[in-house]
């Protein structure tokens, strides 16, 4: 029996073929057999081949022929560990403790079936299997641990970024959550209030919104809004004019709701939008929501406000919604409790209200809403105005409709010839009244002198001359100024909406001291019809 060569040992590892060991022991493979020394039956399966007996007895510590032959074995196989380290060198025939201490874990195997594990030159084997690098010279260690160490401290500044910042974030979110929580209201803290009137065409118009508004909450499977019809609320002269309301608005609302949302009879609300668009505001707060308006010069009908730049005020258009927070409500309900209105004239409602919301600084402006529209732009807005002519049949005929043009002797000459070349032709029934009489015109003396406060008394002579005429079988009266332009037969197609045998008076309307008990009026200037 030889022993073994290095390339023979170098040779059991995984996949290798094991040797003879002493007393003609053979280890290894399942065709080798179980003749022994007393290893019993090798396992049926076994991937790794394994080393010779003798290298098997010597590490369990029993005797093997020939001790010469052991010794070598140890020399040789402390060379291919790495040699050296604590004890004699291996060239002298002296075994490595280390393999010493190896060979008591190796005795406790019994008859099992050993593997020496393969390893490579330089390395030794650890007792868990594990390659690890043989001592040559100076250790590494230190610089290896302060390695260690700074990567360590530098991952914790690292980790401790990544903390702050995940909480930062947590942060964040929780208080955007509360904002949600805080602005998420439902469709029944708000209160729409279409701004309608009592003539049965407009009531109509009204009802038929209030109706649209109230099927769209129904499909959004919440609680139904209240819906106000203006004209029903009460029967206070100028309750039209808004501002009288807020403090009913305030008693009944103030608790419930959020919002109040203004108006038109023709207003078409996307109710969805517009209550993605108020979750955005925080409605504990004073809010004026609307479509902008402003003037691009100063104005006589707005008094000339803001005459060195009109721009910077806005005011709402109606037409497109607009919407005040019950915050905002409940202040102007003490204002109006403390003083009363000082207009003495309502002209233009809409730049009323904003001036007197505004109060010089003391209360916010208008804030403008690009979602509050008039025409439908985008898919962005949440109302729109249909401001198509209504057709409601066909129109009246032209022998129905009695025109009467006020003038006066200083523009027989200017204005009148304006009228007799646009629109004077389309009237069937038409008269001039003035303070003179001009035949080529003609024109109507009424007796009335062109003052100050004139212009209503000729307007009560052009009544009264009416009724006393033979005109009874007309079925409308139409007064215009001599400045007027007007369009007859599309005027023709808007009285056909209106029930002549109900008393109907049109026009734009104006009030005068509606604070302290007085009264509402319609314009001459933009005409009249009755």
């Amino acid at each position: 029996m030889t022993s073994p060569s290095p390339r023979a040992a170098e040779d059991w590892g995984p996949g290798k073929a094991g040797g003879q060991g002493a007393g003609g022991v053979s280890v290894g493979r399942k065709d080798q057999g179980d003749k022994g020394a007393g290893l019993g039956p090798a396992p049926s399966r076994n991937p790794n081949p394994s080393p010779p007996a003798s290298a098997v007895s010597a590490l369990r510590g029993a005797p093997a022929p020939g001790r010469q032959r052991a010794r070598r074995w140890r020399a040789w196989r402390s060379r291919r560990l790495g040699g050296g380290g604590g004890g004699e060198p291996a060239e002298r025939g002296q075994p490595r403790r280390r393999a010493a201490a190896a060979a008591a874990p190796a005795a406790q195997l019994g008859s099992r079936e050993v593997s020496a594990p393969r390893v490579r030159p330089g390395r030794v084997a650890s007792s868990a299997g594990m390659q690890l690098p043989a001592r040559r010279g100076r250790s590494p260690a230190l610089p290896a641990l302060l390695a260690l160490l700074t990567c360590s401290a530098a991952f914790a500044l690292v980790s401790e970024d990544i903390k702050k910042e995940i909480q930062r974030s947590q942060d964040l979110e929780k208080s955007s959550n509360e904002m949600k929580r805080k602005n998420d209201i439902d469709l029944n803290e708000i209160v729409f209030v279409i701004q309608s009137q009592s003539n049965s065409f407009h009531a109509k118009r009204a009802e038929k919104l209030r109706k649209s508004i109230l099927r769209q909450a129904a499909k959004l499977t919440q609680e139904l809004p209240r819906v106000l019809l203006l004209h029903q609320l009460t029967e206070q002269e100028g309750a039209w004019t808004i501002l009288p309301l807020l403090p009913h608005f305030s008693v009944t609302y103030s608790r419930n709701s959020s919002w109040i949302f203004f108006c038109e009879e023709e207003t078409r609300i996307q109710i969805p939008k517009l209550l993605e668009i108020l979750r955005k505001y925080d409605s504990s707060k004073e809010w004026f929501l609307g479509k902008a308006l402003y003037d691009e010069e100063s104005t006589i009908i707005h008094h000339y406000a803001f005459s060195e730049n009109p721009t910077v005020f806005k005011y709402p258009d109606f037409a497109a919604g607009w919407a005040l927070s019950l915050p905002l409500v409940n202040k102007l309900t003490k204002r109006l409790r403390s003083e009363s209105l000082k207009s003495d004239f309502t002209i233009d409602l809409k730049h009323e209200i904003a001036l007197y919301i505004w109060d010089k600084g003391r209360g916010p402006p208008l804030t403008p809403m690009a979602e509050f529209c008039t025409e439908d732009v985008d898919s962005s807005c949440a109302t729109t105005f249909h401001s198509l002519l209504p057709l409601c049949g066909k129109p009246v005929k032209k022998e129905d409709i009695f025109v009467a043009v006020k003038t006066c002797k200083k523009f027989h000459g200017d204005r009148i010839p304006i009228v007799k070349r646009t629109w004077e032709e389309e009237a069937h029934l038409i008269e001039y009244y003035s303070d003179h009489t001009e035949s080529a015109i003609p024109t109507v003396d009424l007796g009335v002198p062109n003052a100050d406060r004139g212009h209503c008394g000729k307007t009560f002579a052009i009544l009264e001359r009416f009724f006393n005429s033979s005109n009874d079988k007309v079925a409308w009266l139409v007064i215009v100024d001599d400045d007027t332009l007007i369009s007859i037969s599309r005027l023709r197609h808007l009285l056909s909406c209106y029930d002549s045998s109900e008393p109907v008076f049109l026009g734009e309307r104006y009030g005068y001291g509606l604070g302290t008990g007085g009264y509402s009026y319609v314009t001459g200037g933009g005409g009249l019809g009755q």
